[in-house]
């Protein structure tokens, strides 16, 4: 049955100004809540305003604009809102020993109302968005403006992911935050079958990441699932390969693995969009 209590009004204007607002009030709730380490709240904050913005920058790129515009502003700022109930109930970012903060996400914009501005398919676009930008595959059962939007946010979503690890890693060890590497043992080896997925040109089985290591070449094997020129061009533009590798042993196999995601980057940022 149609719940009435949740009518949709037709959007005349692209303005996400309550969303901003919203998103302000319910994240500083999480930053009062963990005072006592207010550090993997914060950078969670900026990380989803930051993504708000790639994902505006991509879009445009891709010639968005208007209602489409707004759609893809909100599902940016919004997609890890689920990060901030995980990180306050479990003291973690780990999925696997906390919640799917991509599904919890979902649910706490379902509890919250905050998308009844946009039309019953926009705000089914967006919470979809959000529920699926963590998976490892899409659903193949989906339609294309749904897939289509997720894709722009999981190419955003590693743009700056890459930016907040390539920052933590110029930290000295002492000023680190053990959340950002999910809390990963810091050893000197890394898993032979995460390097193997590597080269062959997929994303790293997250059964495969055990340490540091492991889930810095797991970010390297992001760039197999980039989905947009643009993405690939900032890539490059950023030198973000250069920066990933330096944590890393320098050994032939892992020159090996950069160097084929390198030339993989730059032959995908000269196709046109």
């Amino acid at each position: 049955m149609y719940n009435t209590d949740k009518v949709h009004k037709p959007m005349n204007s692209c303005s996400t100004r309550d969303i901003h607002s919203w998103f302000g009030q319910y994240t500083r709730q999480h930053l009062l809540r963990n005072r006592k380490d207010p550090y993997p709240v914060s950078m969670k904050i900026i990380h989803c305003q930051r993504v708000r913005r790639e994902a505006v920058l991509l879009g445009k790129a891709l010639n968005l604009e208007g209602p489409d515009l707004c759609v893809l502003e909100a599902a940016g700022l919004l997609h890890d809102i689920g990060r901030f109930q995980q990180y306050s109930r479990y003291k973690t970012f780990v999925d696997a020993i906390s919640a799917n903060h991509a599904e919890l996400g979902a649910q706490v914009l379902r509890d919250n109302v905050i998308l009844k501005k946009f039309s019953e398919e926009e705000e089914d676009r967006i919470i979809k968005a959000v529920s699926y930008h963590n998976r490892a595959t899409l659903p193949s059962n989906e339609s294309d403006d749904v897939l289509f939007l997720t894709r722009i946010i999981r190419d955003a979503d590693k743009l700056d992911i890459w930016r907040v690890f390539i920052d933590h890693n110029k930290l000295s060890k002492d000023e680190q935050n053990s959340t950002i590497d999910l809390d990963l043992p810091d050893t000197s080896v890394y898993s032979e079958k995460a390097l193997a997925d590597i080269m062959s040109q997929k994303i790293v089985d997250y059964r495969h990441v055990v340490n540091k290591n492991d889930f810095a070449l797991m970010r390297l094997g992001w760039v197999y699932d980039i989905n947009f020129t643009h993405t690939f061009k900032e890539i490059l533009k950023r030198n973000y390969l250069v920066s990933l590798k330096l944590p890393l042993p320098q050994n032939d196999k892992i020159k090996a693995a950069f160097k084929a995601a390198q030339s993989y980057v730059e032959k995908k940022a000269e196709v046109p969009l």
